[in-house]
């Protein structure tokens, strides 16, 4: 059962694109480690934390297929080639 609190702390991630919600991670990442937060505060964040983490990975984990996809389907590439081989490093 679902109490009205925890209905609070779920985040609507629909209309979020993988930016703002990893900028709203790094945000709860800082407030944590600054602490002082109260304990349900500091699980609300940490709850929030959580469920933006899982949205980025799987926002990540579709841009690696579509880029597998597009190298698969491109005549000039017929192997795969490694997600970490795809982004160049700065």
């Amino acid at each position: 059962m679902t109490n009205k609190k925890d209905k609070e702390d779920v985040l609507d991630l629909e209309n979020l694109d993988f930016e703002s919600a990893l900028e709203k991670l790094q945000k709860i990442v800082e407030e944590l480690e600054k602490g002082g937060l109260s304990l349900d505060q500091t699980l609300k964040e940490f709850n929030q934390g959580m469920q933006l983490l899982k949205f980025c990975n799987q926002k990540l984990d579709k841009a690696e297929k579509k880029i597998e996809l597009m190298i698969k389907e491109n005549d000039e590439f017929k192997r795969e080639v490694p997600f970490e081989n795809v982004i160049e490093e700065d």
